[in-house]
């Protein structure tokens, strides 16, 4: 598998160090934000290959973040996280990839592998 810059955004401290540890044992670099507003700083400042964001997060939303990752950096693969249904996230940019909490590594991974 080719190693991925990852940059995992979730307010929620616990969840994101968890899935962040179990990315990097899988092999990739991680970077963590815990809101939107860092998460919009780091696109600024460093290239991705994935963005993963939670949805529901205080101040910038996941949708704002998804939607500066595509102004950014065009070829970013881009991943919502979220215990929402997808009629409840009306706002995200079209094509958005969506997986539901919880979810595996393994499964996130292989949405986010080249093809």
């Amino acid at each position: 598998m080719t190693e991925l810059s990852i940059l995992y955004v979730d307010d929620d401290d616990r969840h994101r160090t968890m899935v962040a540890e179990a990315l990097e044992l899988a092999g990739h670099r991680v970077t963590q934000a815990s809101c939107g507003t860092t998460a919009r700083a780091l696109l600024q400042q460093q290239v991705y290959d994935c963005v993963v964001t939670d949805y529901d997060m205080p101040g910038v939303t996941g949708a704002a973040v998804v939607s500066e990752a595509r102004r950014l950096q065009p070829a970013v693969t881009v991943c919502v996280v979220s215990g929402h249904a997808r009629e409840h996230m009306s706002d995200l940019p079209t094509g958005t990839l969506l997986m539901t909490k919880p979810f595996s590594v393994p499964l996130l991974l292989d949405v986010l592998s080249p093809r």
